[in-house]
């Protein structure tokens, strides 16, 4: 027998603290080498693009794969999100699929909570103030990560280049968190202005975000940019860090955000000072000085939504959520 789970069902289940526990161990598993993850697969189409993203865990016992397809228009054109994804979970033992459910919630928590771990590791614990350009699905999943991992955060800039976006954004998050101050600034400038830490998370294919604007001690978490098309980062931005660090080398660089400086002859792979998992196993230090500046570029990996799958797995089986197929 087969689990499936709706979209409703793995809501149910998974919030944001234990999509951390998942990633944040899938991280580890990648940085101790106890991971089987080949290059993700892609197919591109006129209008998006469909991606396959295997990957097995020993430690966990758990395997599977993710098929996610991003098409941009998908609201303007159809009222779809742009992100749809399904994960099938299968036995390491003998490969009967354990579980199929959605992933596309899965996806945009997954993402935010490795972004948080990008932040638990790199940015400086007394954060006060946080800097996010996007307004959309993953601007929400970022700032929830963010608050799990930096609590003492009193401040959140919110830029996006669709007003109404924006402003709808700074309503709901001061509803989730009222304590803390949500303010729509104008640009991409003041949301990184003396921020602590600065998120990017748009599907921008021109680099936004200046170097100039980062100040000394911040931490940049890029996550947008997860393609060769799209980019957030100038080429000051990486020439300002002090250490760069990303979820996993091959990726990084075919993003836009660090192909365009390699290109450029700004940066080699040697550049990299560590892939997150590296550091999160403890093989590396992360932050080591008050004043230094780190950036983490974020692409997505296949071990997080497995990790996070096998999670709500675990979870719908205890709690009897789910249809047995």
């Amino acid at each position: 027998m087969t689990l499936y789970l709706t979209q409703e069902e793995v809501q149910k289940v998974l919030d944001m603290k234990s999509t951390l526990e998942a990633v944040e161990s899938a991280f580890k598993e990648m940085g101790n080498d106890k991971i089987e993850m080949p290059p993700r697969v892609y197919l591109h189409f006129e209008k998006g693009v469909l991606i396959a993203m295997p990957a097995y865990m020993p430690g966990l016992n758990a395997a599977g794969t993710k098929i996610v397809t991003v098409h941009p228009g998908n609201k303007k054109d159809y009222g779809l999100p742009a992100v749809i994804a399904r994960i099938i979970l299968n036995s390491p033992e003998n490969g009967v699929p354990l579980a199929i459910m959605d992933g596309t919630y899965i996806t945009a928590l997954r993402t935010g909570a490795a972004g948080a771990t990008g932040i638990k590791y790199l940015s400086r614990k007394d954060s006060k103030v946080a800097g996010v350009c996007g307004a959309g699905v993953q601007g929400k999943s970022q700032v929830m990560g963010l608050m799990e991992v930096r609590p003492g955060i009193q401040k959140v800039k919110v830029y996006d280049i669709i007003p109404e976006a924006k402003k709808a954004f700074v309503e709901e998050m001061k509803k989730m968190y009222p304590k803390v101050e949500f303010v729509a600034v104008g640009s991409a400038k003041e949301a990184a202005t003396d921020s602590d830490i600065v998120i990017t998370c748009t599907p921008s294919p021109e680099a936004f975000m200046d170097g100039t604007w980062i100040k000394k001690g911040a931490h940049v978490s890029a996550i947008g940019a997860d393609t060769g098309a799209k980019r957030e980062l100038m080429t000051s931005v990486i020439k300002k860090a002090n250490k760069l660090v990303v979820d996993f080398v091959p990726q990084a660089f075919v993003t836009g955000d660090f192909r365009v400086p390699k290109e450029e002859g700004a940066i080699t792979e040697d550049s990299i000072y560590a892939q997150l998992g590296t550091i999160v196993a403890g093989k590396k230090p992360g932050r080591e000085k008050p004043d230094e500046i780190t950036v983490f570029k974020a692409t997505g990996l296949a071990i997080q939504d497995v990790g996070t799958a096998y999670k709500v797995y675990q979870l719908a089986k205890e709690k009897k959520a789910g249809k047995e197929i």
